[in-house]
C-alpha cells in the first residue's frame, strides 16, 4: 500500500513540475526546510526518550503505566501528557515504543490525547487569548473527553 503512495505522489510532482518548474523547486524546497526542522525535533524527543527508557528502571515504568497499573496508570499518562508540549509526528513514535514495553491502548490513549488537548503548560497562553473560564472550561472540557477515550479504549481493546 505504502508503494501506491509514493507513485501517485511522484506523478503529482511530476505534474507539478510540468506545469511550473519554478513553483515546483520553491515548494521542494520549502518542504526540505521543513522536513529539517521536523526531523531535528523527532530527534531530540527520540534522544530524550531513550534517556528516560534507559535511566529509569523497567519495573518501574510497568508498577506506574504497565497492565496492572488501573486508574493509577491512567491518571500517570493524563499528568505526563497534559505537561508535556510534543506534537503529534513525535509523540505517536513514542507511544509506539512504549506499546512495545507492554503499556496497555488505553493508557496510551490517555497519555496520547491529553498530550494533544490537555495545555497545563500552555495555559497561560490560553488565558491570555480566551480568558481565564473558557482556557479552564477548554481543558477540563478535554479531561473529560480523554476520560470518556479511554473508557471507549479500555472496553474496545478489553484490557484491564
Amino acid at each position: 500500500m505504502d508503494y501506491i503512495l509514493w507513485i501517485v505522489t511522484a506523478c503529482l510532482v511530476l505534474v507539478s513540475f510540468w506545469k511550473s518548474k519554478q513553483k515546483t523547486r520553491e515548494a521542494l524546497n520549502l518542504a526540505v526546510k521543513k522536513f529539517g526542522s521536523v526531523l531535528s525535533l523527532f530527534l531530540i524527543v527520540m534522544v530524550i526518550y531513550a534517556l528516560i527508557i534507559s535511566f529509569l528502571p523497567p519495573g518501574l515504568i510497568q508498577q506506574n503505566l504497565g497492565r496492572n497499573s488501573g486508574l493509577k496508570g491512567v491518571f500517570w499518562a493524563l499528568g505526563m501528557g497534559s505537561v508535556s508540549v510534543m506534537p503529534g509526528f513525535a509523540a505517536f513514535p513514542l507511544c509506539a515504543a512504549l506499546k512495545g514495553l507492554g503499556i496497555p491502548y488505553y493508557i496510551l490513549a490517555a497519555f496520547s490525547i491529553s498530550l494533544m488537548n490537555i495545555g497545563v503548560i500552555t495555559f497561560p497562553v490560553d488565558k491570555r487569548f480566551l480568558g481565564f473560564r473558557v482556557a479552564l472550561a477548554r481543558n477540563a472540557a478535554a479531561l473529560v473527553v480523554c476520560l470518556v477515550v479511554v473508557l471507549i479504549f479500555k472496553w474496545i481493546f478489553g484490557e484491564s
